[in-house]
């Protein structure tokens, strides 16, 4: 059993909804910040809770073809655009699969067609922020 501060070595499998990587360890799930699905990663562990760990990820062992360089300086500070280190294309592909998902889990309904998502501008395109104090 792995304890806080412990180095692991995590393939990521997908990601949640607040963008963090999804791995396995030791029989349970490890949200992996900073990861993305396809990564081979080397993480500490940062806090462990008695059904999920939660992971920094300090060193990209295996990028994901996913993976670009976020164009913020402030990207992984302050939050406000988790997926930044993800191409545009990849984004919106995960943002489809959570909404698909949620309304498979929470609502018990499937699409029977599923439309192409609509893109746009790749950057800049907000109209709302959350700010913190």
């Amino acid at each position: 059993m792995s304890a806080a501060g412990d180095p692991l070595t995590l393939d990521i499998a997908s990601l949640d909804l607040e963008a963090n990587g999804v791995a396995h360890h030791d029989g349970k799930v490890v949200f992996v910040r900073g990861a993305l699905p396809g990564e081979r990663v080397r993480a500490t562990l940062v806090r462990r809770r008695p059904r999920f760990d939660v992971a920094q990820t300090v060193e990209v062992l295996r990028a994901s073809h996913s993976r670009v360089a976020p164009r913020c300086p402030h990207f992984g500070v302050c939050g406000g655009c988790s997926m930044q280190h993800l191409d545009a294309g990849a984004q919106l592909a995960i943002k489809q699969r959570a909404l698909e998902d949620q309304l498979w889990h929470i609502g018990k309904v499937r699409p029977g067609v599923v439309l192409r998502s609509l893109g746009g501008p790749a950057w800049g395109y907000r109209y709302r922020a959350r700010l913190s104090v």
